[in-house]
């Protein structure tokens, strides 16, 4: 919330709103200068009180100036340090109450405030029955959260769950144990899944950046578990205090400080400390005497589970030197993956750059593989599955009730039609087929697939079944799906929660790009499309291909840049036109983040790298270049992803699309390297985002839709249509604010009825996607 600028007293800073520091910081204890052995170029006392302080972690600072800095670090490397003076310093204790006494008042502040949030949501949600939570983790967030709870609400009204993922560190159990000692009338419990963690990573793999599943099944789910154990209520409805911040994260800055449904169907999550910084925290932390776990005075900037895809190398190698033992298990199946997917001598590099946090499907794994074979003919869709774990006839009734059934052959109302369906075994490969194909929609596909990959990999994990809203999903003791019937509406909430409908299939199947066909992903020669070529382009027309400004192999990836974002087109004498659209967008020109918007649409339905990045990526979220190259998957070459993506990041590096329209900014790592940070368009221009939308009608052949039809066509890759949302990276409350703006904007080119269930889009087929450039302003 504030910023800080450091004082003339030692380690004293004052926050203020006219800091020009914004950067995280924390504190440095003596235990982390041992580690380093600091000792032999500073002297400092024996004390639990902070002694310096470190800035974006690494960077340690002595009242402003960076006095040393911590180089490297990874599982099998302690990070080193390198002094910025040759000066012997001489460092004493901070003094807390100082601190504290200097930012008392914008303390104070920040407390009452939190409190009376806390207090404020509680009094608004207990008249509607809800139950209340305060989620621990033994973090420094949660410790502060805890505390403001205590203070904002009674013991009775509130309890604390801590969420045992089975990979924390001894110190955040111990961590757990103070603070039961330390607010001893405060009712603690224990949220636990029912899975081991050597278990679940066995079952699942090593968690990748893009394969998380560990949070939703040893977190997530065991929680909402708890909380239903608690109330005795199925459906019970609570609201979560949690510790999330808005400096941890980009994506997490983007959070609503009470976001309802965000997690949970019956869950409101609220934020209390959301725009809190690790500066205020540690003021208030130190002050009240709550920093309860060892780990932050080893030097961990954050703490969470002993082996994550998230964590950084400054972690792995200061968790690893002093939590070895107990972080073995896992990191034994981190180096049992590599080495089955690397030579013996790139095992240890492999691990320690990182290369297995980019882990994205099943190569590596002993049970990874596809196992389903899907075909379609004779207007019918036919599965094969290899080594099912669930019984078909136990799933298929989340889509619809089974009517007639004679053994083999039955019948299945979805949606409201008949389909016929066989099933049969033989040996290990399950035979299920249903038709007619003709009578089915996107959704009906989508959903059997769904079935499918729950039949072939589900071994009841539970990330399903806290989906249901009626309780009619359940997984019972031996790990089996069994729906009752009598409850289950058909919502599909059970399928659609996660890709593939079953965290375990998306784990550990291996076909690469979300199923979608990768062929010509790469004609680019791994140029990308840069704004100055576009403007080359405009300036000269055709003919700027025969004036040698550029290479001919650059010019050759100009016109298939060109080609896909619809500006140019070879005609029947095989010459080179300008289309219309080029002509529209020529008096915009080559800088205006409008002319990109349009070009972006054009490519995510024309360029295959484009449109897999549209549907592969997420708002919010960062992405290196390996980790790109890794989600597409190993069906092509190593080469043909990597210069694929070389061609796309250089167009998000080199043009507007990836600064000005936010669809992947990208962040210097080192000298040409770079991560890419797909914000999305905060401000999406009103008449691009309409023009997508008739983009949208021409190529599925509608004009009439729905708000849900744009939201669910994301997990069907091979549908005619992109939704909006994908295109500029737009989350579903954004998208419909955004269209009902359109409505009111521009009334004689699209009506809209968002009413209860209704969420109706009805453009006038009597306009063009072309026609909608010329409501835009030059």
């Amino acid at each position: 919330m504030y910023g800080y600028e450091w004082t003339d007293e030692y380690g004293i800073f004052r926050l203020t709103v006219n800091a020009k520091l914004q950067k995280e910081i924390r504190p440095v204890f003596k235990e982390e200068l041992d580690f380093f052995k600091m000792y032999e170029h500073w002297d400092y006392p024996d004390t639990d009180a902070p002694l310096l302080w470190a800035e974006g972690v690494r960077r340690y600072v002595l009242n402003g100036e960076c006095v040393a800095e911590a180089k490297g670090g990874g599982f099998y490397t302690r990070p080193t340090v390198v002094c910025n003076t040759d000066k012997r310093l001489q460092l004493q204790p901070v003094d807390i109450n100082r601190l504290y006494e200097v930012n008392k008042n914008l303390m104070k502040s920040l407390e009452q405030k939190a409190i009376s949030f806390i207090r404020e949501q509680h009094d608004k949600y207990k008249l509607e029955r809800y139950s209340f939570v305060c989620a621990f983790s033994g973090g420094k967030d949660s410790i502060v959260l805890l505390d403001l709870c205590a203070k904002a609400l009674a013991p009775n009204e509130f309890c604390v769950i801590f969420s045992d993922t089975g990979m924390e560190l001894s110190d955040t159990y111990t961590a757990v144990k103070r603070a039961k000692e330390h607010w001893p009338e405060l009712h603690f419990y224990t949220a636990k899944c029912h899975l081991k963690a050597t278990e679940s990573w066995d079952e699942f793999g090593p968690p990748g950046r893009r394969m998380r599943w560990c949070c939703a099944v040893h977190k997530s789910v065991p929680t909402i578990l708890k909380l239903r154990e608690i109330t005795g209520k199925y459906n019970a409805k609570a609201v979560v205090f949690d510790g999330v911040r808005a400096e941890e994260s980009a994506r997490r800055a983007k959070y609503d400080e009470v976001s309802e449904g965000a997690k949970n169907i019956s869950q409101v999550n609220v934020s209390a400390i959301h725009k809190w910084n690790t500066a205020e925290l540690y003021c208030y932390i130190l002050h009240e005497g709550i920093l309860l776990n060892d780990a932050y005075r080893l030097g961990l900037f954050r703490v969470g589970c002993m082996v994550c895809p998230l964590s950084s190398d400054w972690w792995d190698g200061i968790a690893n030197d002093h939590y070895r033992t107990e972080m073995q298990p896992l990191l034994s199946r981190v180096e049992r993956y590599a080495r089955n997917t690397k030579v013996e001598t790139e095992v240890v590099k492999y691990i320690e750059d990182g290369g297995w946090k980019a882990r994205m499907g099943g190569r590596g794994l002993p049970n990874g593989g596809n196992r389903i074979n899907e075909q379609i003919q004779n207007n019918t869709i036919e599965f094969t599955i290899s080594g099912s774990t669930q019984n078909w006839l136990e799933c298929a009734p989340i889509l619809g009730t089974i009517t007639e059934f004679d053994g083999s052959t039955g019948t299945q109302k979805i949606s409201g039609t008949n389909f016929v369906f066989r099933v049969s075994k033989k040996a290990d490969e399950l035979y299920v087929s249903y038709k007619p194909f003709s009578k089915m929609d996107r959704f009906v596909i989508s959903h059997l697939r769904g079935i499918a990959n729950k039949v072939a990999y589900c071994k009841g994990c539970k990330a399903c079944m806290v989906q249901c809203p009626t309780g009619a999903f359940t997984i019972q003791p031996n790990g089996k799906i069994f729906v009752r019937e009598s409850l289950c509406t058909h919502c599909s909430n059970c399928l659609t929660f996660s890709e593939k409908s079953c965290m375990l299939a998306k784990s550990l199947s291996t076909t690469g790009g979300n199923s979608m066909d990768m062929k010509g992903m790469n004609p680019y020669q791994h140029f990308g499309f840069r704004q100055p070529w576009l403007e080359h382009y405009m300036s000269d027309g055709t003919e700027c291909f025969s004036q040698g400004v550029l290479g001919n192999r650059q010019y050759e990836a100009l016109k298939v840049w060109l080609r896909e974002a619809n500006l140019l087109v070879v005609n029947k004498d095989k010459a080179m036109e300008q289309t219309a659209l080029f002509k529209k967008l020529e008096q915009f020109g080559p800088y205006n983040p409008f002319t990109w918007a349009i070009i972006w649409a054009n490519l995510a339905y024309n360029s295959v790298i484009s449109h897999w990045y549209c549907l592969n990526t997420e708002p919010g979220e960062t992405y290196e270049k390996a980790d790109l190259v890794t989600m597409i998957g190993e069906n092509y070459s190593k080469s043909t992803r990597e210069n694929a993506i070389t061609a796309l990041a250089e167009t998000l590096r080199l043009s507007p699309i990836g600064s000005a329209l936010n669809q992947g900014i990208p962040i210097e790592l080192s000298k040409n390297t770079y991560s890419y940070y797909r914000d999305g368009w905060t401000t999406p221009d009103a008449v691009a985002l309409l023009y997508s939308l008739y983009l949208y009608a021409e190529h599925t052949g509608r004009y009439a839709f729905t708000l849900t039809e744009l939201i669910k066509v994301h997990d069907t890759p091979d549908a005619p249509g992109v939704s909006p949302a994908d295109i500029y990276g737009l989350d579903n409350k954004k998208l419909r604010e955004c269209i009902q703006g359109l409505a009111l904007t521009f009334p004689e080119y699209i009506r809209v009825s968002f009413i209860n269930d209704l969420d109706n889009i009805v453009l006038e087929n009597k306009h063009t996607s072309l026609d909608i450039l010329d409501l835009a302003e030059v």
